[in-house]
Formats: structure tokens, C-alpha cells, sequence
């Protein structure tokens, strides 16, 4: 009675206390709820898990350095600690990937962003995310540098139990298959060369299934898969045939393949190549994605040789959803490989010449010093003489010469031809040799910008073998329309465009603008409106002299239409370049020639001669250098210090920071 009597006269105080309580505990549980919605919900931040991860390991180590009374107790709390915490990094992994596969683009890139980073999940939580990722986010997971490869299937080996008689009659039933679905000559042809039959060799495309003898020729499996994958890689090139591998269930055969020769560099490099043909065809993503070869294209992107991380690159940037621009089997993605937070503020595109390739054209030159003792041999190169002056005081406005300095030039030139001290030592030298200075070298120095490499075939003479089902381009006219129609389809045109050119590669885009300029096409014109800059490596606009052959050479050569449209004085060449300085007149770009002045070497009587003489290099319109070099050489930069590497790298940051572009 008393108890109530008091609480009645403190009927005020005691609904305060309450009310106080209730608010309280409200609000507690709100905030609870809200920080644990963030945990779970917010794709963006793994901070909490990062922190949890890290206040676990600091009391995990602190206990160790005490002498606990029970052990075993505190051994059992700790797993459960442990376990506790794996099931929420789980949970919010889980959280993430449902994220990833939302229809909102800008969540989505987040959620898979933080998903590759998640390096701390067990290898059971990793195999489950791995098998409730879908084709697309593990596809984007791949592009992404450093996502853990936990997070890819394990490809399905279904031929692991053939030894290797089995696994080439495999390939050759394989082979049969594709010719007869396609017809194509080229596989019939090689299938009558590789494999022998006991009675008639001709019933090997005739649906004649008698036992199989290997020519004497080709005597292991060593031998006979490279030339079976290489006729597999022309089949697939050409467009009406890239799916046929796909559509007759050929990817787990080529997945036991690699399996088994994956140290083998040349059969890695044509499986590499062949995916990337079959890229262009989006459908065919769930086939790659259940064959496992999205996981290995992931790890090939990492590959030391850029004939096999181009590729592979170039495969899963067109297997992307969330990437607009697709390359076509003459297109190459040399920079970024990987998705990157850079902003990509203009385009950078290679284009090779004659007999050259992307893989070639752009390496490093080699630098073969003489024997000789004359005073210049004696003198130190740039990046020696850097060395020595790293650690002396020099006055800030002493500089140095770049190598490949020209021996002759026009007068706007503008360099630069000289470094200051300052900014020499600041430069990272990189001693490893480069195959491709595009790739390594300014796209470290560049991170905004977007490279491609034009690849493409040509010959000397018309001898050489080619496809009956191919109609190879060869006049300028039918190679620049068909590679401007490629470059369309990477969205050339969207942003400032700079061409780097060498040979007959510079012919090339001098035809493409031209015809872009002349253009009713809104997208063609924009790829001549939007370029900024032409760089030419010993480009024979009128022609070249090793090209010009007599009648009784040209009888037997029997050379290609490319050689034949490369003679001196040409009447194709000449309308080119009347139509391209048209065009320079009326739209402003920047034009630099480099043109060589040393002779070659061609022929095993070692007859030397200069291919493009510089009365034929020369534009007549730009920046002209001739540099001492020859034809090969001229676009091969000895190292970041040359002035052929340095001049384009200057070019670039002007053009890529100018607001008037």
C-alpha cells in the first residue's frame, strides 16, 4: 500500500522515467538497425569489415603474449570469434553480388569494385561466390586488376582421361565436324595434309570415319595440335565462321588443350587469339563463361607476353556489357587493359606498314653498339650519362640532349630536344625491354587515354597462298574503308583522335580522313573533324623507289597490288595527298614527319638502299625531322629518351591538356 501510494504521488516522475526509458531504447535500436543496414546494404564502403578484421587480429595477437590460465576455453572463443566474423564478411560478399547484378549501371560497377577487393574470404566462401556469380559480373570481375581469382570457376576438364592418340583423334573428329558444317576449303586442305588415311586420303572430308594414321611427317602431338589450332585460328577470322567452334561444342576440347600445354607458349598464344576472334559474338558468353574461360582469360591478362595479355584483354573488353566499343579481329586494346579510374581524354591509335604488326612494328630498338674506336662510340649515351649525374649537383639550368636527335629538320620545329637537369632525374628509367613502347611506356606516362593497335595483313607478291573464301583488301581504297568501318565500332570519333603511323600505315589514314572529310556520315566525319594530331614514321607519301620494279622483275615477283600502289610518283598516292593537305587547310591539326636517312640491309647480297627517301617523306606541311635511322628503326625508340619516343609523348600532353582542343 505504501509502494503505491508512493508511486501515485510520483505519478509525474515516474511516467518521465519511463517515457525516458522507452525513448531511449527506441532510439538505441534505430540506430542499431540503421548501422546495420550500412554493413549489409552500402556497396561502397568495407571499412566496418576492414576495422573488424583488424581489432580481431590485435586482440588475437595481444592474447597471445599472455599466459591465460584456460587455453582451451580461450581457443574455443576465439574460433567462435573467427567463425562469426567469416559469416558476416560472407554475408556482406553475398550482399555485394547482388548488387553487382542490378540494373543500374552505377551500383552495379561500385558493387563489383568492391567485390574484386575482398581478398580475406575463406576458400569454402570464395568456391560459393564463385558458383553464384553469373557470366556478366564474371566477366566484369575480370577486367578488374586485381580481383581474386578464387572468385572463377574451376573449368570442367571433360577430356582429362584421354591420353594423347585419344585427345588428337579427338581434334581431328573435331576438325571433320567444322568442315562439314562449313565447307570451308581451308580445313578440307589441311585435313588432307595433316592426317593419312590407309586407303585414300581424299575420304578424309568425305564422312569417312576409317582408323586414323598421322602423316609421317608428323609424328607427336607436339606437332600435330599447333597446326590443328592454327587452322582452327584461320577458320574462326573470318566473320561468317568465328561461332563455329562455340556452336559444335569445341571450348571444352580446347580447354583440355590448354590444360595440358599451357606451358607451351605458342599453342597458348593461338588459343589466346582464337577467343578473342570469338568475342565479338556477345552470345556466345554463357559457352565461355560454363567452360571456364573466363577465369583464364582473367589470368592471361597478366601474362608477361603482350601476345597473349592483348588478347586476352581484348576478349573480355567485348565479352563486357557494360563496354560500348567492340574490336574487331584488326583492332587491338593496348591501353587500359584493365577497367581504370582514369578519364580517357583522347584517342591514340597505331597503324603499322607493310609486313609489319603490333606486335613487331612497336618494340623497342635494339642498340647494337660498333667495335669500333672512334671518339663517338666512346661518348656515353643519355640514360648512362643520367646515371652519373644522379648524384652530382648540377646547375638547375643545365640540360640534356635527348638520343635520336635529328640530323636535319624544318623550321617550325618545336621540339623539345633537350631536358632540364631537374626534371632527368625526377624520370624513372625502366631497364627492361619493351615489345610494344605504345603499351608500356605512354601509358605509364599517360593514364588518360585510350590506345589501339591496327593490325592487318599484306604481302609482297601475289604468290603468297591466300583464303579462296577471303577477299583479302588489297588496294588502299578497300583496306581504309573496311578498317574505318572497325574503328567505328571501337566509337572512334567521341574524343581527340592522335595517329601514330609508319610506312604505309600513314598512306592509310591519310585515306581514311580524307574520305571522312568527304563523308555524309555524321560518325565518319567526326573520327576527320576530331583528330588533333598525325605522327609519320618514313611514310612514302609519293611513293618509293624499291617499289618500282621493271617489267621482267615485275613478271616474275608477280608483286602484290599493295607494292604496286607504293611505286614512285604513283597517281593514286598523289590524289591521297592533294586531297590530305586539302583538308589540313581547313581543319587544324598538328602533323610531324620523321623520316629515315640510313640505308637497309634487304637482301642477302647485302644490298643497301633507302626505302623512303626524304623528298618522298616529306608532307610539305608540319613538323619535319629526319632522324639517323633506317626504315625499321625509325619506329623503334631506343629508350624514353629518345627524341622519337619524347617529341610524340610532348605532342600528346599538349594536345590531351590544351583547352583550344
Amino acid at each position: 500500500m505504501k509502494i503505491m501510494k508512493f508511486i501515485q504521488k510520483h505519478k509525474r516522475v515516474f511516467k518521465c522515467i519511463t517515457l525516458s526509458v522507452m525513448g531511449f531504447s527506441a532510439g538505441w535500436m534505430y540506430y542499431q538497425l540503421n548501422r546495420t543496414r550500412y554493413t549489409l546494404n552500402n556497396a561502397m564502403d568495407t571499412s566496418v569489415l576492414e576495422e573488424m578484421e583488424k581489432n580481431i587480429s590485435n586482440k588475437e595477437s595481444a592474447e597471445q603474449e599472455i599466459v591465460h590460465i584456460k587455453p582451451f576455453i580461450e581457443s574455443k572463443q576465439n574460433n567462435a570469434i573467427s567463425k562469426f566474423c567469416d559469416t558476416l564478411k560472407f554475408i556482406y560478399a553475398r550482399r555485394l553480388l547482388a548488387v553487382a547484378k542490378s540494373t543500374e549501371k552505377y551500383f552495379r560497377l561500385k558493387a563489383i569494385n568492391q567485390l574484386s577487393s575482398l581478398n580475406y574470404l575463406t576458400d569454402w566462401h570464395c568456391e560459393l561466390i564463385a558458383n553464384m556469380v553469373d557470366p556478366h559480373t564474371a566477366v566484369a570481375l575480370a577486367r578488374i586488376k586485381h580481383t581474386d581469382e578464387r572468385f572463377f570457376l574451376e573449368p570442367p576438364y571433360r577430356y582429362h582421361n584421354y591420353d594423347k592418340d585419344i585427345l588428337i583423334n579427338a581434334m581431328r573428329e573435331f576438325l571433320i565436324t567444322v568442315y562439314e558444317k562449313s565447307r570451308h576449303p581451308c580445313v578440307g586442305y589441311f585435313l588432307s595434309k595433316a592426317f593419312v588415311y590407309e586407303h585414300d586420303s581424299s575420304h578424309i572430308v568425305d564422312h569417312d570415319t576409317s582408323c586414323l594414321e598421322l602423316s609421317k611427317f608428323i609424328q607427336t602431338e607436339k606437332e600435330v595440335l599447333p597446326l590443328c589450332l592454327e587452322s582452327l585460328l584461320h577458320h574462326v577470322s573470318l566473320e561468317n565462321y568465328s561461332t563455329d567452334v562455340a556452336d559444335l561444342n569445341g571450348l571444352p576440347l580446347l580447354m583440355e588443350v590448354q590444360r595440358r600445354y599451357k606451358d607451351n607458349i605458342n599453342i597458348t598464344i593461338k588459343l589466346c587469339q582464337i577467343l578473342s576472334y570469338m568475342s565479338l559474338h556477345k552470345n556466345l558468353l554463357q559457352s565461355m563463361y560454363t567452360s571456364g574461360w573466363i577465369g583464364i582469360l582473367a589470368k592471361w591478362t597478366h601474362h608477361e607476353d603482350i601476345r597473349i595479355s592483348v588478347p586476352a584483354a581484348k576478349a573480355l573488353a567485348n565479352l563486357d556489357r557494360d563496354n560500348e566499343a567492340q574490336y574487331s579481329s584488326s583492332l587491338y586494346l593496348l591501353h587500359p587493359l584493365h577497367k581504370s579510374n582514369y578519364t580517357e581524354n583522347a584517342d591514340v591509335v597505331f597503324i603499322h606498314g607493310l609486313l609489319g604488326g603490333v606486335f613487331y612494328t612497336w618494340r623497342q630498338r635494339t642498340n647494337n653498339k660498333t667495335k669500333h674506336k672512334q671518339k663517338e662510340h666512346l661518348k656515353l649515351s643519355t640514360k648512362e650519362y643520367i646515371e652519373n649525374i644522379k648524384d652530382l649537383i648540377v646547375p638547375d639550368d643545365f640540360e640534356i640532349v635527348w638520343t635520336d636527335i635529328p640530323l636535319n629538320s624544318s623550321q617550325n620545329c618545336a621540339g623539345p630536344f633537350t631536358c632540364e637537369s631537374q626534371k632527368i632525374k625526377e624520370y624513372k628509367a625502366d631497364d627492361s625491354y619493351t615489345y610494344c613502347w605504345p603499351k608500356d611506356w605512354l601509358a605509364n606516362d599517360l593514364k588518360n587515354i585510350r590506345i589501339i593497335g591496327i593490325n592487318y595483313d599484306t604481302s609482297l607478291s601475289m604468290w603468297a597462298p591466300l583464303c579462296p573464301l577471303e577477299k583479302e583488301k588489297l588496294t588502299l581504297d578497300e583496306r581504309s574503308d573496311m578498317l574505318a568501318q572497325k574503328l567505328l565500332q571501337c566509337n572512334l570519333g567521341n574524343r581527340p583522335i592522335v595517329w601514330i603511323t609508319h610506312s604505309m600505315g600513314g598512306l592509310i589514314v591519310k585515306n581514311i580522313l580524307s574520305k571522312a572529310f568527304q563523308s555524309d556520315n555524321p560518325d565518319l566525319k567526326r573520327v576527320c573533324t576530331n583528330t588533333k594530331g598525325i605522327v609519320f614514321y618514313s611514310t612514302p607519301h609519293h611513293g618509293s623507289k624499291a617499289a618500282s620494279l621493271n617489267q621482267a622483275a615485275s613478271l616474275v615477283l608477280w608483286p602484290s597490288v599493295a607494292v604496286q600502289e607504293l611505286r614512285e610518283n604513283s597517281p593514286k598516292l598523289k590524289q591521297i595527298h592533294e586531297e590530305f593537305l586539302e583538308m589540313t587547310n581547313k581543319i587544324p591539326m598538328k602533323v610531324i614527319t620523321f623520316v629515315e636517312t640510313k640505308p637497309i640491309v634487304v637482301t642477302a647480297m647485302k644490298f643497301n638502299f633507302v626505302l623512303v627517301e626524304p623528298q618522298s617523306g616529306n608532307p610539305g606541311v608540319g613538323e619535319y625531322y629526319e632522324i639517323p635511322q633506317d626504315h625499321l628503326g625509325i619506329c623503334k625508340p631506343e629508350s624514353r629518351y629518345s627524341f622519337l619516343y619524347q617529341r610524340i609523348l610532348h605532342l600528346l600532353e599538349e594536345i590531351t591538356s590544351s583547352s583550344s582542343f
